[in-house]
């Protein structure tokens, strides 16, 4: 039975794998949130990551077969985790435990979540491919496509023999939503919001998928593969208009009246925003681009492995259907 470690394991994502993941693999659950006292299936071990002590110690323990890194910090409000902290956890972190899971394991096989907002939001007019250039516009974004740097020196220098690199949609789930309700929800979610004609589209990524297609490639992956980057997402995007049909109907969701919002006006805000805010302005910038135009990610490569994810906004909303 494969030993595949897990980071960020009581996470919103790590949390779903563990429990997938746990029936035909021997799972280590790792996290600086203590798990649960007792698990029949799973060993947990409480541990700071940037401790690189604790992870030389962990990877020794377990010489896991697989290593799932979902640990990091996700996107804050601004000003809320400065540069050199996201760099800290998000990439420094990623290059030590890489390096530390293959020295007890030089066959392991390192799969990293990584971002679709290492693109940024620059000349999005047609869907991302993995060849795309990489703008990114905030210190999060920044971060995660540094460590996917790193993690690619590694390969090159012969340390890391099987590389998985998985840059998510905005993921989401019938209990957490913000990547989406950003998009469509006034503050405190008392009306909708219709930027322009509401048409623009987004990808996002159900969390059933992102956890199935993880099942996917541990069931077919090759040992000593190379690198390989995929970005990852539902099988179809999403017009904002559709988001919000979604959420009135899910019984889940507020049904609110829905007002509509010039694109001028946003982008009047931002622009003034950055005036007062220079070392934030192309993060600034960034809030009215994911409004106002598509930002769709080619999960081409993703459906050539042979996966194809069978949820979507209305099978995760749709009270009928989830019952």
């Amino acid at each position: 039975m494969p030993t595949v470690l897990i980071t960020g394991a009581a996470g919103f994502i790590g949390s779903a794998l563990c429990i997938q993941l746990s029936t035909d693999n021997k799972i280590i659950g790792v996290d600086i949130i203590k798990g649960p006292d007792k698990s029949t299936n799973i060993d947990w071990e409480h541990a700071d990551l940037t401790d690189e002590d604790s992870v030389v110690a962990i990877c020794k323990k377990y010489s896991p077969d697989v290593v799932i890194h979902c640990a990091g910090i996700v996107h804050q409000k601004i000003g809320a985790v400065d540069y050199a902290t996201y760099m800290r956890v998000n990439s420094e972190v990623t290059e030590n435990f890489a390096k530390a899971a293959t020295k007890s394991n030089p066959g392991v096989c390192f799969i990293f979540f990584s971002s679709v907002s290492v693109y940024g939001e620059d000349n999005l007019s047609v869907s991302v491919s993995e060849e795309s250039e990489c703008h990114p516009s905030s210190d999060y974004a920044v971060s995660k496509l540094n460590a996917e740097r790193r993690l690619i020196d590694l390969s090159d220098e012969g340390i890391i023999h099987n590389l998985i690199i998985l840059r998510l949609a905005p993921v989401y789930d019938r209990e957490w939503s913000l990547n989406l309700d950003r998009r469509v929800f006034a503050p405190g979610k008392l009306a909708y919001l219709r930027f322009g004609s509401g048409t623009q589209k987004m990808s996002a990524l159900a969390r059933h998928n992102l956890v199935d297609l993880i099942e996917f490639l541990l069931q077919k992956s090759p040992k000593n593969s190379g690198v390989n980057i995929l970005n990852i997402a539902d099988a179809e995007a999403y017009e904002f208009n559709k988001i919000i049909r979604v959420f009135q109907k899910s019984g889940i969701r507020p049904n609110r009246p829905i007002i509509s919002i010039p694109l001028f006006s946003v982008w009047l805000v931002t622009r003034i925003a950055g005036i007062f805010l220079r070392g934030k302005r192309n993060w600034i910038y960034s809030c009215y681009d994911k409004l106002a135009s598509d930002l769709v990610f080619d999960n081409g490569k993703m459906m050539e492995t042979g996966f194809r994810p069978v949820h979507s906004l209305e099978t995760v909303f749709d009270a009928e259907i989830a019952e």
